[in-house]
């Protein structure tokens, strides 16, 4: 039987990731590990995936959420090291 940390490791993100997609996109955490997990696999899906964590941090920031704003830069970091590059599809034409 597989467990929810098997199932994380699949997806090749951290549960941080697959939990900034899920406030993102208001989906439930195993949805959104799903999601995630789609996403990787296309040439516009990093950039998608920094694209909704970069929104939740402006909605933290206009919310004056200043406690949650340090950890979600870091996670993005992270991402954006473990995941460089891909395509904007809203730049690409």
């Amino acid at each position: 039987m597989l467990t929810l940390n098997d199932c994380i490791a699949f997806t090749d993100l951290l549960p941080e990731e697959i939990e900034e997609i899920s406030r993102h996109e208001r989906l439930g955490f195993v949805v959104a590990l799903a999601k995630g997990h789609t996403l990787l696999d296309r040439p516009w899906g990093p950039p998608a995936i920094r694209q909704m964590m970069r929104d939740n941090l402006t909605r933290a920031m206009r919310h004056g959420d200043a406690a949650r704003c340090e950890p979600m830069v870091e996670t993005y970091r992270r991402f954006q090291i473990r995941h460089p590059g891909g395509v904007d599809r809203r730049r690409s034409a």
